[in-house]
């Protein structure tokens, strides 16, 4: 999806995530690695013709990533597909199980090389001489949503490729720049969950104003506005956490805590848009079908939560990554509770740090979890004193640390006193 980017194309990103997140991947799948890697990496000749197929961009639609094979996507040691050197080029021969923007131009692809280590290749669809190079579509894949971009079995039988890391060494430069984007990608993945959520929101939104039933328009009725309001506040604490991902500091932590939270709020937001439309909402004339569809990709594509989870661990373990993490959340907190949530986070941490492998494995979501609502409470807080909409963003940045940072009480929350602040809300999410 690319890496951190001007927030021009962050916002241009969003907006087209709204539309149709499959364009969204076909346009932005990996041109930026294949890129950097091909500059670093390739031979002349090969890096002259990398330039002219992405000549307009990296967002042009040309690139695709290749890792995934039947034995697994995210365990590099199962991986199976063999480079076989062939002068300054290398011969590939294996089987890519799923590869999506598959009709792109230029591929990274992840192949072992003769010694075992595991290391990434540029692979084109024409060889240097200009004949057709060895890479075959096996088959399309039918897949549950985003059908927009082609998704396909990829087999490679002899193609010429060319070795994106350090001489001879397969977890050389190339390896771990590739994992440097790769992580940074996963923020683009976070906008896809943050962009589906905020168009199941004004799908939700328009559609209550407009149904009646019992008398009244359903974004009269009570049950209703509560629905809307936490869904309103739910998005715009992802929006904070996706867009400090693509803007703000560079956060080890942050690519894995925002695609985290984001991902898996587009599947629920797209849920809780079927459910307001009622039947409506589970036929294909409405666009909100095709939203859930859409969003399950999410969680698994640039990795699952789990897979998420581990990058965590490895994160603080072997990078300290949440010191630097801590410290950013302190700059942006303002109130006493989220002050306090956040040094009870480091607690956390070090308790975490104490428990034998197999539980502190086994207590990563939760701890991950507890660090994304940390974060965008933080972060909600620190809009709020942007001087944009003081009083409204102070209220989503207060409802959203009250149900993420807060004991409801023996109650559950039941004898807080009554208030509605709906209108105040909706006001500031869509104009109608």
């Amino acid at each position: 999806m690319g890496p951190t980017r001007p927030r021009w194309g962050a916002a241009w990103t969003y907006l087209l995530d709204q539309a149709d997140i499959g364009m969204g991947c076909a346009l932005g799948t990996g041109g930026d690695m294949v890129v950097s890697l091909a500059e670093k990496h390739a031979p002349a000749d090969v890096r002259d013709r990398v330039r002219e197929i992405f000549a307009n961009g990296f967002y042009s639609g040309e690139a695709a990533q290749m890792f995934t094979e039947r034995t697994g996507g995210s365990d590099l040691a199962a991986l199976e597909t063999a480079a076989t050197p062939a002068g300054d080029a290398w011969l590939l021969t294996g089987l890519k199980w799923f590869a999506s923007n598959a009709n792109g131009s230029a591929f990274v692809v992840l192949a072992r090389l003769p010694e075992g280590a595991v290391a990434p290749f540029l692979v084109l669809w024409e060889r240097r001489d200009g004949s057709r190079n060895g890479v075959r579509i096996r088959r399309l894949k039918d897949k549950l949503g985003t059908r927009s971009v082609a998704s396909a079995e990829v087999e490679f039988t002899g193609a010429e490729a060319f070795l994106l890391a350090g001489p001879g060494s397969g977890s050389g430069s190339g390896l771990g720049t590739m994992m440097k984007l790769t992580n940074a990608s996963r923020l683009g993945v976070a906008m896809m969950g943050v962009g589906v959520a905020r168009r199941a929101l004004v799908e939700s939104i328009c559609y209550a104003a407009a149904r009646e039933a019992f008398g009244r328009p359903l974004i009269e009725q009570p049950l209703t506005r509560r629905k809307l309001g936490e869904l309103i506040v739910e998005v715009e604490a992802a929006q904070a956490m996706v867009f400090d991902g693509h803007t703000g500091p560079r956060l080890r932590l942050g690519p894995a805590l925002i695609k985290l939270r984001a991902s898996r709020l587009g599947v629920t937001a797209a849920s809780d848009a079927i459910e307001v439309h009622g039947g409506n909402g589970y036929i294909e004339q409405w666009p909100v079908a095709r939203l859930l569809r859409d969003a399950q990709v999410n969680p698994i594509w640039e990795g699952g939560d789990n897979i998420l989870c581990l990058d965590v661990r490895r994160a603080m373990e072997k990078e300290q990554a949440h010191l630097p993490f801590l410290a950013h959340l302190r700059t942006l907190a303002t109130s006493d509770l989220v002050r306090t949530r956040i040094e009870d986070l480091a607690k956390a941490v070090e308790a975490w740090s104490s428990l034998d492998r197999a539980t502190a494995e086994a207590r990563l979501y939760p701890l991950a979890q507890f660090m994304a609502d940390v974060y965008a409470a933080a972060l909600l807080e620190d809009q709020a004193g942007w001087g944009l909409d003081d009083d409204r963003k102070a209220l989503v940045a207060r409802l959203y640390a009250e149900t993420h940072l807060t004991d409801p009480g023996p109650l559950r929350g039941l004898d807080r006193p009554a208030t509605d602040p709906f209108d105040t809300l909706l006001a500031g999410a869509v104009t109608l």
